[in-house]
């Protein structure tokens, strides 16, 4: 079977579109028919795609967004657990997918596991993207004959990751606004009210304070080259985008921004949430641990932490502890490292990465606001110390010729 979108009409006229599956279009064209449909225009989504899943993944695939990953995890779980046979499950998820994406997605899912596949080998071969961490713990719960509650533990993981990013979206949010807010203020009194207000002192051939000229010279300069102004900082935002592709320069960032005092507690914990998350469901889906390393470090954001976990990977396999790989590495905090070897010790190694990675979620959730609370008051000075200077440089001079009138 094959699945096709369609756009038909309907008997009162009005235009449908949706997707059906079929062995043919001369099949699909007739199930339209017997649903009193005129189909308009099919189009198989393998043609759409202008390519076969024999040629992989590439870099342009669309990638699947953790929202909708989470959505369609938890109901395939919820059917899974009511005795809903695999194919139906997710044929039923697909016509209730609110995006096109995600209908083609599961769509495409539904036709590869009827023709026989594993779920874990539709999402290889699918031609959108999911992560490495996912696919593994699909197969690691289809090999055990669990899958149910495997993606019941993966829903979990997935809508925790999901909260934790829209938290921190939301936190960064208001400063992020009141800086973009400030520079078009400080922009719109540089360029239009400060030459029209000072402007009025060149005709009284007075001397204008420092400060004034100095503004009055910045604001020249912003009206004249403004144009400049942008494409370079265009050039600096495409640059550092560049230099982000290149790994040795990217290790350096992130070594950099690991030793910012600011930040650095922020990013450690974050990335170790994540890892810890990763690895505990991993291993509690039946997935080796030197397999949970290996695929927990593509989850790693940062580079020095995702080296430190492929070398982990080494050093596991010639039978070193993990938590004494991870005290190796350097990076980990401490009590996650503690958690780690008490579950060594109890055997409980996916619960104790479990509890850790929801100690720090929390961290970082904590850490984000302490941060946000930081930057709002800086930039309120911030922004109140630039109008303060913008006001001074205009109202000096009325100063100096009040003085003068006066005197």
């Amino acid at each position: 079977m094959a699945a096709y979108e369609y756009r038909a009409l309907t008997s009162n006229g009005q235009m449908k579109k949706g997707l059906i599956e079929g062995d043919s279009e001369r099949q699909v064209r007739q199930l339209l028919r017997e649903q009193q449909l005129t189909p308009v225009e099919l189009r198989s989504i393998e043609q759409k795609k202008g390519r076969s899943a024999s040629q992989g993944k590439t870099l342009f695939a669309p990638k699947v967004q953790t929202a909708d990953l989470a959505l369609a995890t938890r109901q395939l779980f919820t059917l899974l657990d009511a005795g809903t046979p695999l194919t139906q499950a997710l044929q039923s998820i697909s016509q209730q997918a609110e995006s096109k994406l995600m209908q083609r997605f599961l769509a495409n899912l539904h036709t590869r596991v009827s023709e026989g596949y594993s779920l874990a080998h539709a999402l290889e071969r699918s031609d959108y993207r999911v992560g490495q961490d996912y696919i593994a713990t699909i197969r690691a719960g289809e090999e055990s004959g669990h899958l149910d509650k495997v993606l019941a533990r993966l829903a979990d993981a997935i809508e925790q990751r999901d909260q934790l990013n829209k938290k921190m979206k939301t936190a960064l949010i208001y400063p992020i606004l009141m800086v973009i807010v400030a520079i078009i203020i400080v922009f719109f009194l540089m360029v239009y009210v400060v030459p029209k207000v000072v402007g009025v002192f060149d005709n009284m051939n007075q001397e204008l304070p420092p400060l004034t000229q100095g503004l009055l010279t910045l604001s020249e300069f912003i009206q004249n080259q403004w144009g400049w102004i942008v494409v370079l900082l265009l050039l600096s935002w495409l640059g550092f985008k560049g230099i982000m592709r290149q790994p040795k320069w990217r290790y350096r960032v992130h070594q950099a921004l690991m030793k910012t005092p600011a930040v650095r507690r922020f990013v450690i914990y974050a990335a170790a949430a994540r890892w810890a998350r990763t690895v505990g469901v991993l291993l509690s889906s039946g997935v080796t641990a030197t397999d949970a390393l290996k695929i927990s470090a593509e989850v790693m954001t940062l580079d020095p932490m995702k080296q430190a976990v492929e070398k982990m990977v080494a050093q596991v396999k010639e039978g070193k502890r993990i938590s004494a790989a991870m005290q190796q590495a350097g990076f980990f905090p401490p009590l996650l490292l503690n958690l780690v070897q008490t579950g060594e010790g109890g055997g409980e190694l996916d619960n104790m990465m479990l509890k850790g990675a929801a100690h720090y979620e929390q961290s970082v959730e904590n850490a984000a606001t302490t941060l946000v609370s930081i930057l709002e008051p800086a930039l309120i000075i911030v922004m109140g110390g630039v109008v303060l200077t913008i006001v001074l440089a205009i109202m000096m001079p009325i100063f100096e010729m009040n003085q003068m009138v006066g005197g």
